[in-house]
């Protein structure tokens, strides 16, 4: 990973191009940042908008990290989806901070919600909302804690807003405001008034672009 960092994405960082590194387990993001941390001393990021994507099982030490160097988090549904694999896998109580969504969003760092491309969740948001908001994978089970839950704001902007700093495009794009492109879409329920178990089921009548 440090003759990967040193060699090819020093390069990158020279160029001022922006790069996501996918890392998933909190190992090899350990691994990935101490290799940044001795590159940006001699190549200095400065700014460089740079994340790692999925970053399921980070810790809060490494969350602090990346938000030092100036770096994002591009998570994915993917528990939503998988999250009952996981814990036969991993644990419940793994499951339940995986990943750790509340203080991901109170750590202030840039933060979006992806599907990956369609290959770790759903093209379909409204899985990945649901179960930040309910805690609940696709099957009914709880696979996220109390405290490890957004609010449906919360949820919403990272599907939204979140993801316009990674594309440099905050000023443009992901709310509906004046001077913002008008990409939108009219929806059959209300987000904010139905049930819980209703959000999954939230579908588009109208999208424009």
């Amino acid at each position: 990973m440090r003759k990967y960092v040193e060699e090819d994405v020093t390069k990158l960082i020279k160029r001022r191009i922006p790069f996501r590194m996918h890392i998933s387990y909190n190992e090899n993001i350990t691994t990935f940042l101490d290799a940044l941390e001795i590159v940006n001393q001699k190549t200095p990021l400065d700014g460089l908008r740079w994340s790692i994507e999925h970053a399921e099982t980070i810790t809060p030490e490494n969350i602090a990290r990346v938000k030092k160097l100036g770096g994002g988090i591009a998570l994915d549904g993917k528990m939503a989806l998988h999250g009952d694999g996981f814990i036969k896998t991993y644990s419940r109580e793994k499951a339940l901070q995986t990943p750790r969504l509340r203080q991901l969003v109170e750590s202030g760092i840039p933060l979006a919600m992806t599907t990956d491309a369609f290959r770790a969740s759903s093209f379909n948001p409204w899985i990945s909302i649901s179960w930040m908001i309910t805690g609940k994978s696709v099957s009914g089970s709880e696979i996220l804690a109390k405290d490890n839950r957004l609010s449906r704001v919360e949820a919403l902007k990272l599907f939204t807003s979140g993801p316009a700093w990674f594309q440099h495009q905050e000023n443009e794009n992901g709310r509906i405001a004046p001077g913002y492109l008008a990409d939108f879409s009219l929806l059959n329920k209300d987000l904010f008034t139905i049930a819980d178990d209703e959000i999954k089921g939230i579908t588009s009548v109208l999208t424009i672009v």
